[in-house]
C-alpha cells in the first residue's frame, strides 16, 4: 500500500524538520536534544509546545544512513508501520487466544492486522516524513503494553522491556503518557489472576515515575509544558464545548475515511444548543453506553473502546494541540481499537451466519481492498508541495495556511502570477497575516518591484516588531536599495532576536566591508 508513498518528496514541515535542520550534519549531542524543545535549531523557534527527542536523533540516524535523500526517510516510517501491524496481530493473539483454533484469515487478529495495515487514515502518518513522531511512538507503545500483559512480575524481563518501551515512546511523542490508563483497565477487566493492592503499587508506580521524568524534562526544555497557547478566542467553556464535536469527528473519520485532508479548519460551536454540540453529546452518550455494556459482557470489546478513547484524550485539549485543531494523524494509535472491534464483529459473524465463513471472507477482502485503494489514492496527494496544497485548497479554501505554502510553492517554482494571487488571498481575508505580507514582499523583491516589496516587508515589520524573519527580510530589501544604514538597523535587530541566524549574520559582516 505504501510502495508508491516511498517516492514522495518533502513536503509541508519536512522542508523545516529535515532539509533546513542543521542537527541533521552536525548532531549537537545528546544533552542538548533533550533539552531544547524539537525546533530549537530554527532560528527565532525559542519557544514551541512540541518536545520530541528522540525525533532528532532518528532523522539524524537516517540522514547519516541515507544523506538528504527523502527515500530513506519515508523507508523508515513505512517500517515503523510495519511494525505496528505486526504487534497488532500480537497483541491480539495474546488478548482473544480462543481465536486461535479459528481458520487464520478469519481470526480476529488477522483480521485486525489486515485493516491496520490498509486502513487509509494512516496515510499522513506513514506518507508524510515529518509524521514520524506518531508512527513512531505507536510500536514502542503497543510493544510495551504487549510485554506487559506477557510479564508474571515486577522482576521479568517482560516488564523491565515494558518500562523501557514506554520511556522511549513517551520521547517520541507525550500521548504514549496514556498506556499507564490502557494498562490497568487491562488488569482489571481481561487479567484472569486478581491483583491486590501492593502488587498494583509495584506495577504502575514505574510508569508513573517515567512519565513524572517526561514531564519534567518537557517543561525543562520548553519552559513550561504547553507555553504557546493556540486558539486564544476560544475561552474554557468553548474549548470544553468543542472537545464532543472534535471526538465525533475523530469517530467519522474512523468508520469512513472519506475526504482526508491535511488541514481541516475548525468551526467551533458556540452553544449547548447548535445541532452539532447536540449531535456530539449524543454520539458520546452512545459510546459510554456501549463501554458499558462491553464491561459486562464483553472485555475485549471494552478494551478496545478505551484504545480508542484514551489515546484521543490530549488532542482534545484544544489550547495545547496547535492551529491544526483536527488531524487524520492523531488517530494512528486509536485505530488499534477500531480495527479491534471491527475484527471482533466480522470474526463473530463468521461464526453466527449461514456460510458465515464465505460472507466474512468476502467482506474483509471488499473493506481491505476497498481501504487499500483509498490507502494508495491518498498516497499521491503527499507525493509533493503541489499535490498536497492544491488538495488542501480545494477542501479547505478558508485555510489561509494552506493558501500560504501553495503560494511559497509557485514562488519557487517560477509563477509569481499565481503566488500573488494565493498571498493576495491571504491579505484580502487576513490583514494581519505576517507571513503573507512577508512572503509577498519576497516575491515583488524576486520581480525587482522594490515598491511594492518595501511596502510588504514594511507591514510584516509593523505587525510583528520582535519577530526576526520580518527584520531580516526588510534588511535585505534594504541592501538591494543601497540603503545601507537601514539595512544595519534592521540586521542588527535581526541578529538580537535570533543571535545564531547565520544568514543576517554573513549579511551583516558583508555590509561591514
Amino acid at each position: 500500500m505504501y510502495f508508491n508513498a516511498l517516492f514522495g518528496e518533502f513536503v509541508f514541515d519536512d522542508h523545516l524538520q529535515i532539509v533546513k535542520n542543521p542537527w541533521l550534519q552536525n548532531f549537537p549531542g545528546i544533552l542538548t536534544v533533550f533539552s531544547r524543545s524539537a525546533w530549537a535549531f530554527y532560528p527565532g523557534m525559542t519557544i514551541t509546545n512540541y518536545y520530541r527527542p528522540l525525533m532528532q536523533c532518528v532523522y539524524t540516524l537516517t540522514y547519516q544512513l541515507f544523506g538528504l535523500h527523502p527515500l530513506g526517510f519515508h523507508l523508515v516510517n513505512v517500517l515503523f508501520h510495519c511494525a505496528a501491524t505486526i504487534l497488532v496481530f500480537l497483541i491480539l493473539r495474546r488478548l482473544l487466544p480462543e481465536t486461535r483454533a479459528v481458520s487464520w484469515y478469519l481470526s480476529a487478529p488477522f483480521l485486525a492486522a489486515i485493516l491496520f495495515a490498509t486502513h487509509p487514515i494512516h496515510t499522513e502518518v506513514v506518507a508524510w516524513i515529518a509524521g514520524l513522531p506518531d508512527v513512531a511512538f505507536t510500536p514502542f507503545f503497543l510493544l510495551s503494553f504487549y510485554l506487559y500483559i506477557r510479564s508474571d512480575n515486577c522482576a521479568s524481563g517482560s516488564y523491565l522491556g515494558s518500562l523501557a518501551c514506554f520511556a522511549v515512546a513517551s520521547l517520541f511523542k507525550e500521548p504514549a503518557l496514556t498506556l499507564p490508563a490502557i494498562l490497568l483497565a487491562y488488569d482489571f477487566t481481561c487479567r484472569e489472576e486478581r491483583l491486590g493492592l501492593t502488587e498494583c503499587v509495584k506495577r504502575y508506580v514505574p510508569y508513573l515515575f517515567i512519565g513524572a521524568a517526561y514531564l519534567a524534562l518537557r517543561v525543562h526544555a520548553l519552559k513550561g509544558f504547553a507555553p504557546i497557547k493556540s486558539h486564544p478566542l476560544l475561552n474554557s467553556y468553548l474549548c470544553a464545548l468543542n472537545v464532543f464535536p472534535l471526538f465525533s469527528q475523530y469517530l467519522q473519520k474512523l468508520l469512513l475515511p472519506t475526504d482526508l485532508n491535511a488541514f481541516y479548519v475548525l468551526h467551533p460551536v458556540e452553544s449547548l444548543l447548535e445541532w452539532k454540540a447536540l449531535l456530539s453529546l449524543l454520539v458520546t452518550a452512545v459510546v459510554v453506553a456501549l463501554a458499558a455494556v462491553a464491561f459486562k459482557k464483553n472485555k475485549p470489546a471494552f478494551l478496545g473502546l478505551l484504545f480508542i478513547v484514551v489515546p484521543l484524550f490530549p488532542v482534545l485539549y484544544i489550547p495545547a494541540v496547535g492551529e491544526n485543531t483536527f488531524t487524520d494523524r492523531y488517530l494512528y494509535l486509536p485505530s488499534v481499537g477500531y480495527v479491534l472491534l471491527l475484527a471482533l464483529f466480522l470474526s463473530w459473524a463468521g461464526k453466527q451466519l449461514p456460510d458465515g465463513t464465505k460472507v466474512v471472507a468476502a467482506a474483509v477482502i471488499l473493506l481491505a481492498g476497498t481501504y487499500a485503494v483509498g490507502t494508495v489514492t491518498r498516497n499521491k496527494v503527499w507525493q509533493n508541495d503541489y499535490t498536497l496544497w492544491t488538495d488542501t485548497v480545494a477542501k479547505s479554501p478558508e485555510c489561509i495556511e494552506a493558501h500560504n505554502d501553495l503560494g511559497i510553492y509557485y514562488r519557487h517554482h517560477n509563477m509569481p502570477g499565481k503566488a500573488i494571487e494565493q498571498f493576495q488571498a491571504i491579505i484580502r481575508a487576513n490583514p494581519y497575516h505576517v507571513e503573507a505580507h512577508g512572503n509577498l514582499g519576497l516575491l515583488y523583491r524576486d520581480l525587482r518591484m522594490y515598491d511594492e516589496a518595501l511596502r510588504e516587508l514594511q507591514a510584516a515589520e509593523a505587525l510583528a516588531p520582535n519577530n526576526y524573519v520580518a527584520h531580516y527580510n526588510l534588511g535585505l530589501i534594504y541592501c538591494d536599495l543601497g540603503m545601507e544604514e537601514k539595512a544595519r538597523v534592521e540586521l542588527t535587530t535581526a541578529l538580537s532576536l535570533a543571535p545564531n541566524d547565520q544568514d543576517a549574520q554573513q549579511l551583516l559582516t558583508k555590509l561591514s566591508h
